[in-house]
């Protein structure tokens, strides 16, 4: 077999591995969104985001924090967030004094608010210190947010109980692909916490007496105090996030796959990138993260008509 027909396999096997969880994400809409409006009212009294997760997770809770922190997205306002991970000296301090499972707990117990967020990451959700941090937060009355990934327990192991108001499951037991939906979902998170605190009308449900989220404590007084919004400074050569930049492009040709060549608007031509996570059609912007089309932002004139 050549290396070109090696190569197609590989990559076909790969985009069916994704194919399902990716669509399987799509599904879980409602949930993802019912999530987002709780996270906006906790933006709105104030609140700030609380991430943490081990290994690739802590790294993840790295980037969720500095997305909502330093947004990509020009005229998007910054928002509170902190990954509890990133100080490697209270990590192991906590580690060495009260164990490894109250890292995050620990942490959360000593200056988390009522009205902030804790968000934990696990491609398991057997992980004991995320799932420590949890029960800490919501008995602490924050908003809890889970991702977790549904990769098979050890033989003869049990299901932990998971402490979380919203719940997003990666579905499948490649922890590569749960990984690659957990960084969809929580760009998700983030972009329509931002929908929903640019436009509070639309987190109001249309029963009034059957509100989406139940927030465990009162309001708080405060309003989140909104600065007038300026486009970020430009960055230079040693900016970090710059590497995470979303891009808007346009869709110029559908092909199989779940691809797309999409014209960024640079003047190098069209690149090809994967539209499978979106319902895309020619003529129509999305927006374009590590070659991922993440959102449709404008809908054009084709749209519909595959």
């Amino acid at each position: 077999m050549s290396v070109a027909a090696t190569m197609q396999l590989a990559l076909r096997d790969a985009f069916l591995r994704r194919d399902s969880p990716g669509h399987a994400l799509a599904r879980d809409s409602t949930r993802v969104a019912e999530a987002c409006q709780a996270m906006a009212d906790r933006f709105r009294r104030g609140g700030k985001l609380i991430v943490f997760g081990n290994g690739g997770a802590g790294a993840d809770a790295a980037h969720i924090a500095v997305e909502f922190m330093h947004p990509v997205t020009v005229g998007k306002r910054a928002l509170p967030a902190l990954a509890l991970s990133n100080d490697a000296a209270t990590m192991t301090a906590i580690g060495v004094r009260e164990g490894l499972a109250e890292t995050f707990a620990h942490q959360l117990a000593h200056w988390a608010a009522p009205h902030d967020i804790a968000l934990g990451i696990s491609r398991d959700g057997r992980c004991a210190n995320v799932l420590r941090a949890l029960r800490t937060a919501a008995d602490r009355g924050l908003l809890t947010v889970a991702l977790l990934g549904d990769v098979p327990p050890p033989p003869q192991g049990e299901s932990p109980r998971i402490d979380a108001d919203h719940v997003l499951l990666a579905r499948s037991t490649d922890p590569a692909v749960v990984k690659e939906i957990h960084v969809t979902a929580y760009h998700l998170l983030w972009e329509l916490a931002h929908l929903f605190l640019e436009h509070p009308a639309a987190q109001q449900p249309a029963d009034d007496t059957q509100p989406l989220a139940q927030p465990h404590t009162q309001p708080h007084t405060q309003p989140w105090p909104v600065a007038a919004e300026q486009p970020p400074p430009a960055c230079g050569d040693t900016c970090t996030t710059c590497a995470d930049q979303a891009t808007p492009a346009t869709i110029v040709q559908l092909l199989d796959g779940g691809l797309a060549l999409a014209d960024t608007g640079t003047g190098t031509g069209t690149e090809e990138i994967s539209v499978a996570l979106v319902d895309a059609a020619v003529g129509d912007t999305v927006l374009i993260h590590a070659g991922e089309a993440i959102a449709v932002i404008t809908k054009g004139t084709d749209h519909g008509r595959r």
